[in-house]
């Protein structure tokens, strides 16, 4: 999936401030979720009333932290990976399979 970080997200955006940089107010507005933190590598997103973590581009990472430093950066667009970031899936455990865990710790 294609994020664009636009004008509209740059001119909004705090510099380092988690939830209200041009990356999470690019995220919110193309993945329609209401949270999403942005850190200098991540970004957490929630989805579905699930938090997801997804790891950022080098080049977004790069992005960010010139925005922090300078306040200055043209509009930019990057991949973000769907795979798996809709469909959040979480391992099934029996509880054998947990006792088993406990034993062997």
């Amino acid at each position: 999936m294609r994020i664009n970080v636009t004008w509209s997200d740059i001119r909004a955006g705090r510099a380092a401030k988690t939830m209200e940089c041009m990356v999470a107010l690019a995220l919110k507005r193309e993945l329609g979720c209401d949270y999403a933190s942005v850190g200098y590598r991540s970004a957490t997103i929630r989805i579905g009333g699930e938090y997801v973590k997804v790891f950022l581009p080098q080049e977004v990472q790069n992005k960010i932290r010139s925005w922090d430093r300078s306040q200055f950066v043209l509009p930019f667009s990057f991949e973000l990976s769907s795979l798996g970031l809709f469909e959040v899936s979480r391992p099934e455990y029996s509880s054998a399979t947990l006792q088993l865990g406990f034993a062997a710790a």
